[in-house]
């Protein structure tokens, strides 16, 4: 197998539902969406060298540790990306490369692509989000020592705004004064992670909003967003039930039900009032996604994808 093809496509995020730190370990709960790294890896064993387009730096790194892990002589080839995400949006974007590239040259190696495993290779490279996790997961996304599966993803409409710049996750996590500020808000990140839990558990939409309410609340301190109050009263005006952030990005979201707003007239209104009210420089609608990596080897005929738990979804 000396030349073998890999293809996996891991969901980004709208954000994080929760972000915060318990008893000084800082943590978060993602909340993935139908957006997505797509990675095509070509592999061949005579080589160390890759062609890579050149700005995926992260993805080049964990090429370098999966060589080393499985202890590889020689280890190259080609990577092509065929989907994409912003990128310093806070929309998990180097994580899903990351995990795709990993994944894909995995699965091309014959090896299990297991969502522990990715996260591993991830968290040597930089605090990463739990996206390789079927559901909705908290991980501890600096130390890397936890992630536990809360269950699975609930359906919901984000639409999700976006006024320019983007925020580097390692800069953001190595910042003076985060500790401080994630030890000032343990109580109230304690209350958004609890009714999250219980929305998720109850497939309860309104909690896990006011959950991601209170979280972007509290971020403001260290990633202020000039629209948050204006934008959040909106939201709750035309039907929205709270607001999600991402807290090491730009990116901020009204959270709306599916039902209600299903009808493609309904959602071309929403986005064209919202780019009339807040001039954002990016604006989209996304749905919740259930998580988790899709892998296949095609010169193998295999295929992965993580097998339903007991509170994820299926998510081929």
């Amino acid at each position: 197998m000396d030349f073998t093809v890999g293809l996996a496509r891991c969901p980004g995020t709208c954000g994080e539902w929760v972000q915060g730190a318990r008893r000084g370990v800082p943590f978060l709960v993602d909340c993935p969406i139908d957006r997505f790294s797509e990675a095509r890896v070509a592999l061949n064993l005579h080589t160390n060298s890759w062609d890579i387009p050149l700005h995926k730096t992260k993805a080049l790194q964990v090429l370098g540790l999966l060589k080393a892990n499985l202890g590889l002589p020689t280890l190259g080839g080609k990577v092509d990306f065929l989907q994409q995400l912003p990128e310093g949006k806070g929309m998990a974007s180097s994580t899903a490369d990351i995990t795709a590239v990993a994944a894909a040259t995995l699965i091309a190696l014959g090896e299990d692509p297991a969502p522990e495993r990715l996260a591993h290779f991830a968290l040597q490279i930089e605090p990463s989000d739990s996206v390789m996790f079927p559901g909705i997961t908290e991980i501890e996304h600096v130390q890397g020592h936890n992630q536990r599966v809360l269950g699975s993803a609930v359906p919901a409409l984000f639409l999700a705004l976006d006024w320019g710049g983007t925020i580097d996750t390692r800069v953001f996590n190595a910042r003076p004064g985060l500790a401080e500020h994630y030890r000032r808000n343990e109580l109230e990140i304690e209350k958004a992670y609890r009714l999250a839990c219980e929305g998720i558990e109850q497939g309860d939409l309104e909690k896990l909003a006011t959950a991601g309410t209170i979280s972007a609340q509290c971020n403001l301190e260290v990633n202020h967003k000039s629209f948050f109050k204006p934008f959040l009263t909106w939201v709750k005006q035309t039907g929205g039930l709270g607001v999600v952030t991402a807290h090491s990005g730009t990116l901020l979201a009204g959270v709306f039900p599916q039902n209600g707003f299903s009808a493609s007239e309904v959602r071309k209104n929403l986005q064209f009032e919202a780019q009339q009210r807040f001039t954002p420089a990016y604006l989209d609608l996304f749905n919740s996604h259930p998580g988790g990596i899709v892998a296949s080897n095609p010169s193998l005929a295999t295929f992965f994808s993580r097998p339903r738990r007991s509170k994820a979804l299926d998510h081929a």
